[in-house]
């Protein structure tokens, strides 16, 4: 029998992430959906062919007698959900930002090692070719040590559902909506560099848009064990999304994104820096096809979580990478509103 999965949450990553990415796993079958709005568990349930659509987990995973528990929903409701669904029996994987606080975040980890049930958080962006790419040139000691590494996270404001929505649960976590965005560039920094400490926050408002929002420009540093990361976010850009990334080590620097990562070099030796970046690129891309580019970051985190659970394979995010990332972005969120609890220092320019 293939083991059951029910997910909880039917916005846009339980409907349009986890179910899909469960659903062409062979090994589960996706057998219910959970969301306190039922008519939307209902729709999500209609339009992907689940057979159950509940109004709670408790419902569900009496109905469904579920093995794993997908949780979708705002991190505010992750605690209680995590250590319900573990507590009566299933293992879990759990969308990020893990929890809000590191606290509630240890109460799901001592939990997990009561039951002994598995459970994950969802970093999926590790997944992306670029980044698993850039991992492996680091792992085999292509830059050498790490002395600087320069994420960058852009987003168009004002095509940005989160930002636009003065409700949208974001907005009510320390923060704000660069907390959280902020694991994203966690983790990735965190597969590349290993453990951080946060140095500094800087935060600004630059624009009377948003006016829900403290800051549109944010600057991050942090310390790793040879050099430093620097995470660079901001609402202002036009386009959709930027997310250019640079790492300079002791024995070379390169340039990622999530599509692709190349190194940088001031003298190539092919003739120009067009025809030395195209003859990378073809063979970058015959190993991205060997990688399986028809699978998303998604797709490939739930691959993992779904080995890890039923064949003892690794985890995909293991507890100590969830567990740090979490502890930087709560350090993270209470320097940022540290900025603006004194008076005059929540500007526009």
């Amino acid at each position: 029998m293939r083991a059951k999965v029910l997910i909880v949450g039917g916005g846009q990553a339980g409907a349009q992430k986890h179910v899909p990415a469960f659903q062409a796993c062979s090994e589960v079958e996706v057998v219910g959906i959970c969301d306190s709005d039922l008519d939307r568990a209902r729709r999500v349930a209609r339009d992907r062919r689940i057979a159950g659509a509940y109004s709670s987990l408790e419902e569900g995973l009496s109905r469904t007698q579920a093995n794993i528990v997908s949780i979708c929903t705002p991190p505010q409701t992750h605690r209680d959900l995590a250590i319900y669904a573990m507590k009566h029996g299933a293992d879990v994987l759990l969308e990020k930002p893990f929890t809000v606080t590191l606290a509630e975040a240890q109460e799901v980890m001592e939990t997990q090692e009561q039951t002994g049930r598995k459970f994950s958080v969802v970093h999926q962006n590790k997944f992306n070719w670029g980044v698993m790419e850039m991992q492996s040139i680091v792992e085999r000691g292509e830059a050498g040590r790490i002395l600087h590494l320069g994420l960058t996270w852009l987003t168009n404001g004002d095509q940005d559902r989160m930002v636009m929505d003065p409700n949208f649960w974001c907005h009510s976590i320390p923060g704000g909506r660069w907390a959280e965005s902020l694991p994203h560039q966690l983790y990735i920094a965190y597969a590349l560099v290993g453990r951080m400490k946060l140095l500094h926050v800087s935060a600004r408002k630059t624009t009377p848009k948003w006016p829900w929002m403290k800051a549109d420009e944010v600057d991050v540093v942090l310390e790793s064990a040879d050099g430093y990361v620097n995470i660079r976010m901001s609402a202002n850009p036009q386009e959709s999304k930027r997310r250019i990334n640079v790492l300079h080590g002791t024995k070379g620097s390169y340039m990622f994104s999530y599509k692709i990562a190349m190194p940088l070099r001031e003298r190539p030796r092919a003739r120009s820096i067009r025809e030395y970046a195209l003859r990378y690129l073809s063979r970058s891309l015959g190993r991205k096809r060997e990688a399986e580019t028809v699978l998303s970051p998604h797709d490939r985190l739930i691959r993992q979580f779904v080995a890890h659970v039923l064949h003892d394979a690794p985890s995909p995010t293991p507890p100590e990478e969830a567990y740090h990332v979490e502890e930087l972005t709560e350090a993270f969120g209470e320097q940022f509103e540290s900025i603006f609890e004194t008076e005059g220092a929540f500007l526009t320019s």
